[in-house]
């Protein structure tokens, strides 16, 4: 997960609604001398920002497609939600958000290059006084943190397409929360993890709980990931987790702290496997053990010199971890194989860029022009180069691919 503390004092979220199911990024096995030659076709819906301009654009065979509104600023940070249909839009004083509203093809129906709709954006704004805003997935929310005050967005009100809605949670914190809340229950009763910059507590309706296992010393949040019934979250130089069961008249909530982890680490979660990237330059992978607890699976491993980015797909949390010429594809125990970026000549990080998806990973060379598609077919057990395009944009910021998170993408065969 990003964290974005450089956002200034007036935060505006705007939404907008995509329909997307002819995006098309092809190209399996193509020759690098012409990167429009497919062996087959396959449907992705590419979203980047860039550093040169407020343009948010689709990818079509490497084409940019420019939304009709922009980002507030140049070199938009992207976010994608939990079920891999959202994204907030994080910029110098706003947080836009975008739907993508994934539709199937029948088999055999005619592919349509005009059937993607892009819909202006609508407009909801937050006033920030003093503090600068982060953002965090939450269970079926973006939790963003305005004015020391978590605000909670409902993917389903993205879903709509209207103006997005901003739930206040009201904890009661004294002073101003430090991280944005984490959602663990809703409905009759609110339940949430609160941060006030000394503890992690549980809140029930806003009241801290009594309970004193419901508390852990917590000053400076690193990461925070939400998946099933744990939220993870590392602090400080550690990692705890937070379990909410419910039972037959009331739940329970349990704060477990990582065996095994005792440095900052960025946590991110897929398919129901936490990896995280410590500080010691170390890759960390926590699954639930017959006791129903996370913990660390085998031994924390070395990621790769000189890496640029990394990231996970949404199947599997199969790990991908980018140098300026290759990228390492990493199981949970450590155990690699590595492609050649074939086409990439001179690059340095400052020119690459990546994001994942089911069983794949897209790199972004700005340099030399390049989009490459990295994935694995089924059943298969290694990835290899499924198809190269010619970017026509050299400034990609971020990007995001949406996708329905732990779901097959493409089942293709050579």
């Amino acid at each position: 997960m990003k964290k974005f503390r450089d956002i200034p004092m007036k935060v505006t979220l705007t939404n907008s609604a995509i329909i997307l199911s002819s995006l098309i990024l092809a190209a399996c096995g193509s020759d690098s001398d012409d990167h429009s030659d497919a062996h087959e076709e396959h449907e992705h819906a590419l979203m980047i920002s860039q550093q040169n301009t407020t343009a948010l654009s689709f990818l079509e065979e490497g084409a940019a497609e420019n939304l009709d509104d922009a980002a507030a600023a140049n070199g938009a940070a992207l976010l994608l939600s939990n079920t891999g249909e959202h994204a907030a839009i994080i910029t110098a004083g706003q947080v836009q958000f975008v739907v993508a509203h994934l539709e199937e093809e029948e088999e055999g129906e005619a592919h349509d290059e005009e059937e993607h709709e892009l819909p202006e954006l609508s407009t909801l704004e937050l006033s920030s006084s003093t503090a600068q805003p982060i953002v965090a997935n939450t269970i079926g929310h973006f939790s963003v943190l305005v004015d020391g005050v978590t605000q909670l967005v409902p993917y389903s009100s993205l879903e709509e397409g209207a103006t997005p809605e901003a739930e206040e949670l009201g904890l009661d914190i004294a002073d101003s929360e430090e991280y944005p809340a984490l959602l663990l229950e809703e409905g009759d009763e609110v339940v949430a993890l609160g941060f006030d910059g000394i503890n992690a507590k549980i809140y029930e309706d806003g009241a801290a709980s009594d309970v004193v296992e419901h508390s852990t010393a917590c000053e400076t949040v690193n990461s925070s990931v939400h998946s099933g019934e744990f939220a993870l979250v590392s602090c400080d130089n550690a990692s705890f987790s937070v379990k909410l069961e419910e039972g037959v008249s009331d739940h329970t909530i349990e704060i477990t702290t990582i065996a095994g982890v005792s440095t900052p680490v960025t946590w991110a979660t897929r398919g129901g496997v936490f990896v995280g990237l410590g500080n010691d330059d170390k890759f960390y992978v926590l699954e639930e053990n017959a006791d129903e607890e996370l913990e660390l699976e085998g031994s924390a491993f070395d990621v790769p010199a000189s890496m640029c980015g990394w990231g996970i797909d949404s199947l599997e949390a199969d790990i991908f971890a980018l140098t300026a010429t290759q990228i390492t594809i990493f199981d949970h125990e450590g155990e690699s194989h590595s492609i050649t970026l074939d086409e990439t000549e001179n690059a340095d990080c400052d020119d690459l860029r990546m994001t994942t998806s089911n069983s794949a990973v897209f790199v972004f060379d700005n340099l030399n022009g390049v989009l490459y598609e990295i994935d694995k077919e089924v059943d298969a057990t290694e990835y290899h180069i499924h198809g190269r395009e010619d970017l026509s944009v050299d400034d990609v910021a971020d990007a995001v691919n949406f996708h329905e998170v732990g779901t097959e993408s493409h089942d293709h065969e050579h």
